[in-house]
């Protein structure tokens, strides 16, 4: 972890450090690697073996102290910035809410920097959201848009816009999603503001997935992917792979959705981008219960909530949890399949998620088919069908119409 976290930040060092700093920072930091090795070799039991996340944070810590005493006070409060974003990448989400919140400590009141302390708050309500953590995410978008409105910054708006309709999605409400991509880059093309833009597109991407409007969808994605590319943006590159093989999925072309997983993998791990990994390990899963092969299945859905329980992303281990029950349901467990998928129902509804919680009972509504309890298998089909009409999403209507013809 500590020599990515490196990998990532030298192509920005020049950024911030002149040459001779550049030359003791870099010795500092690799004395600093050696040392923890060598001393953790010397040790011995399995109490002092690494822990990634330690080395993660006390390379942050190590970081900031340095930075601290050599750059001014712009410069510090910018590289700290970077190094919450850096941090998130990683799935440092605690690290990164911390360096975030010392922004905001450094740049408080200053009216010089409201722009870095908008983008702190932002942050922070980014990695909220990824957590579902809904109400803190709405509180800091407000925060940050309160400030990015104090100074007319329209691009900072736009990014608050973009980041409500990514929630609303998350929770299902297509319609206020919509509105607030709109919104948002109605803002950025005043603005020639491609970065947002980009992200907007494959916001509008994601939604028109959704709704069963797979060409429209595809539009938005590769539109986006030619921006990115020309850009460099491997992150963003990663997304959208990521999101045309979730496209080709719904179509059910499943060798094209796993080339495209493929490519978001390459892209993810390359940058340890730790989330879209995660991401690639739930999609295959998916991708793979469809194809029969429930071994494989079975060992990608491990592999996602391993990463989701780091991140602490809530949504994920739901998922992750209706994938196990389609395993089971398939292998003819029942009784476990049944405990599988009532626990993402669970998590789904604590998490407010209305279109995670409609597919859900889709697969309980299957579930209770197969097992002959005709009553429970109506009920459920049919609060997922009068979810999936309420965003009109029209493939999903058809199949459960279909299936509650039985």
């Amino acid at each position: 972890m500590a020599e990515n976290l490196y990998k990532n930040l030298s192509d920005i060092l020049p950024d911030f450090f002149n040459n001779k700093q550049i030359k003791e920072f870099q010795s500092l930091y690799k004395s600093s690697l050696s040392n923890g090795k060598k001393l953790a070799k010397q040790a011995k039991g399995t109490e002092f073996r690494s822990v990634d996340g330690l080395s993660y944070r006390t390379q942050i810590d190590f970081l900031i102290t340095y930075s601290s005493n050599i750059l001014p006070k712009e410069k510090f409060v910018s590289f700290l910035l970077y190094l919450s974003q850096a941090s998130i990448t990683n799935g440092e989400f605690a690290t990164a809410i911390e360096i975030n919140e010392k922004i905001i400590s450094n740049t408080y009141n200053d009216i010089n920097f409201v722009d870095l302390s908008a983008n702190a708050y932002l942050l922070i309500a980014e990695i909220f959201s990824r957590q579902a953590n809904w109400q803190n995410s709405f509180d800091y978008i407000s925060k940050a848009r309160e400030l990015f409105e104090s100074v007319n910054d329209i691009k900072g708006i736009a990014k608050c816009e973009n980041l409500l309709g990514t929630i609303y999605g998350d929770l299902g409400d297509i319609k206020n999603a919509v509105e607030n991509f709109e919104v948002a880059l109605g803002k950025s093309v005043d603005e020639n503001n491609f970065a947002v833009i980009g992200k907007i597109e494959i916001n509008l991407g994601i939604v028109n997935n959704i709704k069963g409007l797979f060409d429209e969808a595809l539009v938005y994605f590769k539109r986006a992917l030619f921006n990115y590319e020309k850009a460099g943006d491997k992150l963003r590159t990663a997304e959208i792979h990521q999101n045309i093989g979730m496209v080709y999925t719904k179509k059910g072309n499943y060798e094209s959705a796993l080339k495209e997983f493929d490519e978001s993998f390459a892209f993810a791990v390359e940058n340890n981008y730790l989330q879209a990994a995660g991401f690639v390990y739930l999609s295959k899963s998916f991708v793979y219960t469809q194809m029969a092969d429930y071994s494989l299945a079975g060992a990608f859905a491990d592999k996602a909530m391993e990463v989701a329980y780091k991140l602490n992303d809530k949504l994920t281990i739901a998922e992750v949890y209706k994938i196990k029950g389609i395993i089971q349901r398939n292998l003819k467990n029942f009784p476990l399949a049944e405990n599988y998928l009532q626990t993402s129902l669970r998590l789904n509804i604590e998490a407010g998620n209305q279109l995670n919680q409609a597919e859900t009972y889709q697969e309980l509504g299957l579930l209770y088919k197969d097992i002959g309890k005709t009553k429970e298998s109506e009920k459920n089909l049919t609060l997922a069908l009068e979810y999936f009409k309420k965003i009109n999403a029209v493939p999903d209507i058809k199949l459960l119409e279909n299936l509650l013809t039985f």
